[in-house]
């Protein structure tokens, strides 16, 4: 289980303080040379960044 927390909180550490990073991360294969995510894109990765970390944070106070 808390494998299942740590990868939760870090995905969504790196989605919401870095959501061009989270991106990057998904995308790499998919576009060949210089691609730029759109905004849009960069506010849905950092919002998906917020529900990993209240996931992450509920399992672990599950845990605790």
């Amino acid at each position: 289980m808390w494998i299942f927390i740590i990868v939760f909180n870090l995905m969504g550490l790196i989605s919401v303080f870095s959501p061009r990073t989270s991106w990057l991360l998904s995308n790499w294969w998919r576009f060949e040379g210089d691609a730029e995510p759109s905004s849009v894109s960069l506010l849905f990765y950092r919002i998906g960044g917020v529900v990993f970390l209240i996931v992450g944070i509920s399992l672990l106070f599950r845990e605790i």
